[in-house]
């Protein structure tokens, strides 16, 4: 390693009085405060300001608790999450609609917690990479004793200790030091520009998974409606069975009816109670999954706000592939991981550069046959590593390597980006396309009960054909209740496919509780009409 210093004549006792080292020292004072002011204003001059939040968009008309949750899908809360919702976690029992289920999954859910964390770990590094453009100052204190034979003393940062006669000698030496690089050719830049590009996209990621978490809530939401729909469906048709059953059963007394109508009609009932049962357990599944993506504990009972809105999704299939590319936080953190295996190339083509930093010093020193006074220096060293075994071509293979990674990374995720905001599109359109028909079904089967019912009563029809015509009717009204939460839970993925809140969704979201029954919590026994 080559070295040159140039340095300052060394001050001793003979040099002007205390008043001229107070001077040098305020002067020393105010150039460090000078150049560290100046650092810290080189700090927004290195790397362009980029904003990792999503742009602005225009509200719809949607209710203030709606717009509440999809604020928070941009901005973390302000206060920590289980000081602001430790009372309502704690209550026993509460209804909630889907904005407000959001917007406590959004305050509460752990694994916000740990991408928070992230984020703060990378502000951290992003500061401990910004400080070599700073200088460093530090106090250097030693106090030591050397014999005789060891007359030319022990050198110290600045200079060394000068003895006065031939015995042994004491010394006690303070030194203030200061070092500043001035030109390290792209090392230290290229090293800052990483821990923004990953502070970046650790805000990025924070954004995103804000976004996941409130479709998990949207998705078990909707997946406990659902599961609330098919228990009402399968528990009136107990019910119709638990009818038809003892009806069959007396006609056979009367003579009017074959016993292979009530051995139909018990297993049509037997059917409908084992549809039943699970149809409850999957009801109290989805609560406890509800709960667990609110961040509440899952044996805490919750009651939903029925839902049956059906918004309109209008966008074409371009115009959602260009708020997908615009929305996508993924976009920008592909952009940002190349721009990071480009500062990594940039670091590590420096360290084939010299490096170029000033170092100043100032200490005093005193004791028993040296030399007693102040000391002062400076020099400006210019370093040019020579050979270091293959290390610096190594890493910059590794980083050139690190790029062709990062971009083709970017190409592959704008495909899946793609892939993904065209499954969704054709997933809500031909579910949208059910509804109806499924509406269709449930208006004929319900008709042809009331039919087959009436030929009943008049004695024109079995209760195998009941059976028959209560089984279609219940079918029916399971596919409509499935195409209805399935039409919303698909517009909640499509809008998570574009990257954009979900404004559509809150849009017609109901805001009051009509009238129900409180579930019991998950750990409560069967209910005692089960048969």
């Amino acid at each position: 390693m080559a070295s040159r210093t140039a340095q300052l004549p060394r001050m001793t006792l003979d040099s002007p009085g205390p008043r001229f080292h107070a001077t040098y020292l305020r002067l020393s004072i105010l150039f460090i405060f000078s150049i560290c002011q100046a650092g810290c204003n080189l700090k927004s001059m290195l790397i362009p300001d980029e904003d990792p939040a999503p742009p602005a968009r225009e509200r719809m008309s949607i209710s203030q608790e709606s717009a509440r949750a999809v604020d928070l899908l941009v901005s973390p809360p302000s206060k920590s999450p289980r000081e602001k919702f430790t009372e309502k976690t704690e209550i026993e029992s509460h209804v909630f609609s889907v904005a407000e289920a959001i917007g406590i999954a959004l305050q509460n859910n752990p694994r916000l917690l740990v991408a928070a964390a992230a984020l703060d770990q990378a502000r951290g590094q992003e500061q401990v990479a910004f400080a070599p453009f700073l200088p460093e100052l530090w106090l250097d204190t030693r106090y030591g004793a050397s014999t005789p034979p060891l007359s030319p003393g022990a050198p110290g940062p600045v200079g060394a200790i000068i003895p006065t006669g031939t015995g042994s000698t004491t010394f006690a030496q303070a030194e203030l030091d200061l070092q500043w690089t001035l030109w390290d050719f792209g090392r230290t830049a290229g090293r800052y520009g990483q821990a923004v590009s990953r502070e970046r996209i650790a805000a990025l990621q924070l954004v995103r998974l804000r976004q996941t978490v409130a479709l998990d809530t949207t998705a078990a939401y909707l997946a406990v409606l659902l599961a609330q729909a098919s228990s009402k469906v399968h528990d009136q048709a107990v019910k119709q069975g638990e009818s038809v059953l003892a009806d069959a059963r007396s006609r056979l007394k009367g003579g009017v009816a074959d016993k292979d109508d009530v051995l139909r009609a018990e297993v049509q009932l037997s059917e409908a109670r084992e549809a039943l049962v699970l149809a409850r357990q999957s009801e109290y599944d989805s609560l406890a999954r509800l709960n667990y993506a609110m961040g509440r504990n899952v044996s805490l009972p919750l009651q939903v706000i029925d839902w049956k809105a059906r918004p309109r999704f209008e966008r074409s299939l371009p115009e959602c592939l260009e708020l997908a590319a615009a929305n996508r936080q993924e976009v920008a953190m592909a952009r940002q991981a190349v721009a990071e295996a480009r500062y990594s190339l940039q670091a590590a083509s420096g360290e084939f550069l010299p490096k170029l930093y000033v170092r100043v010093g100032s200490g005093y020193v005193t004791g028993e046959n040296v030399r007693n006074g102040w000391q002062e220096g400076a020099g400006i060293h210019l370093d040019q590593p020579l050979y270091g075994g293959g290390r610096r071509q190594g890493e910059k293979r590794a980083a050139e390597a690190d790029i062709r990674h990062a971009d083709a990374q970017a190409q592959a995720l704008f495909d899946t980006i793609s892939l993904e905001v065209n499954l969704a599109f054709r997933a809500v359109h031909a579910i949208a396309d059910r509804i109806p028909l499924a509406d269709t079904a449930v208006k004929q089967a319900r008709e042809n009960l009331r039919l087959v019912r009436a030929k009943y009563k008049n004695g024109n029809a079995t209760p195998t054909d009941v059976v028959d015509a209560e089984t279609a009717n219940t079918r029916s009204e399971q596919r409509y209740y499935s195409s209805i939460y399935q039409y919303l839970d698909a517009l909640a993925r499509m809008e998570y496919a574009l990257g954009t809140p979900a404004e559509v969704m809150l849009e017609q979201a109901p805001e009051e509780a009509p009238p129900a029954r409180l579930l019991p919590p998950v750990s409560a026994p069967p209910r005692k009409d089960l048969p």
